[in-house]
């Protein structure tokens, strides 16, 4: 898709004359905080460009409202809709929303439809660092890691017999860029992978150990796996669909692993299969509230791990996550085609 055309602007902000060929990028706080100057001053690098800081609630740090009125460009962070919404209604020239996540759902406002703003996202920043927490919890659980720390507890010796990677066979339910990094991770060890996606004649691109099924085969993929992977992205259509009907249909000793939206998963039903015994186990890094509160029962439910929605970081992803945006802005500003622009529509 060809970007979205910028132009010319004018105006003041604070005193000072806006430039008729500055692009001017709204960034809202960016993984919790403001960006950071080395990140500002790489964004600013790409020629014409000026960064306007929002806070939280999305207002200019420096009350400069004319940068926004003239702004094309927003860098979103971790904002609600409401928030994008309300810089949205100061800021009408604005062509262009790059979401450093890769889900959509809170982009896709009926401000941002009404307007046909183009919108990308971060796909294939987090994928190597989700991917080595789906390995990492894939082995924990093939070599019942959570089995021997409950042993160490009870200061029990009881030696424990694992299986290996290459007897176990993962369902990919969802394979987009993360799936894909998972099987190449998991090549090595001989590990067979089923993954279902919309488009099955897409195939597995240059995974080689993936077998493609479509959407319509999910129930065979589940009953297939010893371990499910939800990796699909969060849409109308996925809200809630792995549900009881869908756990009832895994083997009894599969485990399921979420990294992707905790809505995707009805949470009670999850529950009653884990204390139920209809699955094996689960892994959960992403919830339907989050933070998790203290009190949720999730914490106390058996054969579930918690983790706080940090499959997705290291120390890389920061400067990843820029340098994908500042190679789109220096598109943008040059008129080329955006990589990663999203189907609003379809939800990613």
């Amino acid at each position: 898709m060809d970007r979205p055309h910028g132009g010319t602007h004018g105006g003041t902000h604070g005193g000072t004359a806006l430039s008729s060929d500055e692009t001017i990028v709204l960034a809202t706080p960016v993984f919790g905080a403001p960006l950071p100057a080395a990140m500002r001053d790489a964004i600013e690098a790409v020629a014409g460009v000026r960064v306007v800081q929002l806070s939280p609630d999305g207002r200019a740090h420096d009350g400069d409202d004319d940068a926004l009125a003239a702004a094309r460009v927003i860098l979103r962070g971790g904002v609600p809709a409401s928030v994008l919404d309300h810089v949205l209604s100061h800021a009408p020239q604005v062509r262009w929303i790059h979401s450093v996540s890769a889900g959509v759902e809170r982009v896709a406002t009926p401000a941002v439809r009404s307007r046909g703003i183009t919108v990308t996202n971060a796909r294939g920043v987090f994928s190597r660092p989700i991917a080595e927490y789906v390995v990492m919890m894939l082995l924990a659980i093939e070599r019942r890691l959570p089995q021997l720390l409950d042993l160490q507890r009870d200061r029990t010796w009881q030696p424990l017999r694992g299986r290996e990677l290459s007897e176990v066979t993962l369902g990919i339910v969802g394979f987009g860029s993360i799936g894909a990094e998972v099987a190449r991770l998991l090549a090595p060890f001989g590990t067979r992978i089923l993954a279902t996606r919309r488009h099955a004649d897409r195939g597995s691109g240059d995974t080689p150990n993936v077998e493609i099924r479509g959407w319509d085969e999910l129930d065979a993929v589940l009953s297939a796996s010893d371990v499910v992977l939800v990796a699909t992205p969060l849409t109308d259509e996925t809200a809630g669909f792995i549900g009881a009907p869908e756990l009832q249909a895994m083997r009894e000793h599969a485990w399921l692993i979420n990294i992707a939206r905790g809505r995707l998963i009805d949470e009670t039903a999850l529950q009653r299969a884990l204390r139920s015994g209809w699955i094996g186990g689960a892994v959960l890094d992403v919830f339907s509230e989050e933070p998790l509160p203290p009190e949720s029962p999730l914490y106390d439910t058996p054969n579930l791990v918690v983790t706080p929605h940090t499959s997705w970081a290291s120390s890389l992803v920061a400067d990843r996550s820029i340098g994908l945006f500042v190679e789109n802005l220096r598109r943008f500003v040059a008129g080329e085609s955006l990589a990663n622009v999203v189907d609003l529509e379809a939800g990613y």
